[in-house]
């Protein structure tokens, strides 16, 4: 045996416990297929059912607002009058789902539930005879070696809710939410990779002060480290690979890859409104209304660029080890923008993310073995 298989051995009987405690709920799939299917024989669907619906582990997690649109978005997919209205949401352009978040929101949704429709029964299938709990140990394990350390055997990941929705996750209070739809059409491992990713968000939680996200900026700082280092997990080959094969509107790939080019002056927009920030130049809700025109995708795009830099000049294993801490992920990013010419964020900046982010972690050492 192998010194790597040694290792891989050891994390894997190290972390059983952990990932055997795992479990994956189907709930709001089984209710998502009940309503619909009422609804494809045109009947009515009562109170009672809708509210059974909204209490189901996945969609419980949920906000009131995408509540709503998704029940409506449901009723124009599935119903049999709503053709008008469903051509009208087919119909919204790339620039409204740039500026309205509500537009972007329906129309993604309403194309992954038109798309269910139309695989419907294999969809059925799927959620019947697929194993989502191995799916769970799998991603875990694929989140130790990303590490390329052992995780604290204490930590008790979230369970994972799949529900229907849009392509894509979200770690929500109670538990992690997937859409099944994307599950479906990957790979088994890009399944893997995409949850491992989720789970990424879940552990790296269990180093965050929960008061550093009530600070709008080291909010924006902090998810933009979250995201970008989770984004190696999953999009290591690219935006414009990743949502293609993904089967992502034409225009929401567009989006993606422009903001990945843009990073740069993104990031020192950023710059520009903490410093703006610190020195009371501008009010909280200024800041908000601001950061929200630059700030796309939770961060994404900026932190997926970021650590490609930090990566590609061979401090990866530097990132891993404080992949909790946003000063020294920034401070590796300079590292790397300073070897390739580009955009560096000002000793003043620096200095300010050193002090907001000492207020509010304590220094702690990642589980290594």
């Amino acid at each position: 045996m192998t010194k790597k298989n040694l290792i891989g051995l050891l994390l894997l009987c190290a972390n059983v416990i952990l990932s055997m405690a795992q479990t994956a709920d189907l709930t709001s799939v089984d209710e998502f297929f009940k309503v619909t299917a009422m609804l494809k024989e045109g009947k009515d669907v009562s109170d009672e059912q809708w509210k059974e619906f909204d209490n189901s582990s996945g969609y419980k997690e949920l906000r009131q607002n995408s509540m709503n649109i998704i029940k409506s978005m449901i009723n124009v997919a599935f119903g049999r009058e709503n053709v008008a209205e469903k051509d009208s949401i087919l119909s919204i352009t790339k620039d409204e789902m740039d500026k309205n978040p509500t537009m972007l929101m329906k129309k993604l949704a309403l194309v992954n539930y038109l798309d269910i429709n139309d695989n419907y029964e294999s969809l059925n299938s799927f959620r019947a005879n697929y194993d989502f709990n191995a799916l769970v140990e799998k991603a875990i394990q694929r989140l130790f070696f990303f590490l390329e350390k052992s995780l604290d055997s204490t930590f008790v990941f979230k369970p994972v809710n799949f529900f229907f929705i849009s392509l894509d996750g979200l770690v929500g209070e109670n538990g992690i939410c997937i859409d099944l739809n994307l599950i479906y059409k990957k790979t088994e491992e890009q399944r893997v990779d995409f949850l491992a990713h989720e789970f990424f968000h879940n552990y790296r939680g269990k180093y965050v002060n929960s008061d550093y996200y009530k600070h709008d900026i080291a909010y924006a700082i902090d998810a933009i480290q979250d995201e970008g280092i989770a984004d190696l997990i999953d999009k290591n080959e690219g935006y414009q690979k990743y949502f293609t094969d993904m089967g992502e509107l034409p225009e929401m790939v567009e989006l993606w890859v422009r903001l990945y080019n843009q990073a740069q002056e993104d990031l020192e927009r950023l710059q520009n409104l903490s410093m703006r920030y610190a020195k009371n130049e501008i009010s909280k809700n200024d800041m908000g209304d601001e950061i929200v025109e630059f700030f796309r995708f939770n961060g994404h795009p900026i932190g997926f660029f970021m650590a490609k830099q930090i990566i590609s000049v061979g401090y990866k294993s530097e990132m891993l080890n404080t992949f909790y801490n946003p000063y020294e992920f920034y401070s590796l990013y300079n590292k790397a923008a300073k070897k390739q010419n580009l955009f560096q964020l000002s000793d003043e900046f620096m200095n300010y993310l050193k002090s907001l982010t000492e207020e509010y972690y304590q220094e702690q050492t990642h589980n290594e073995k």
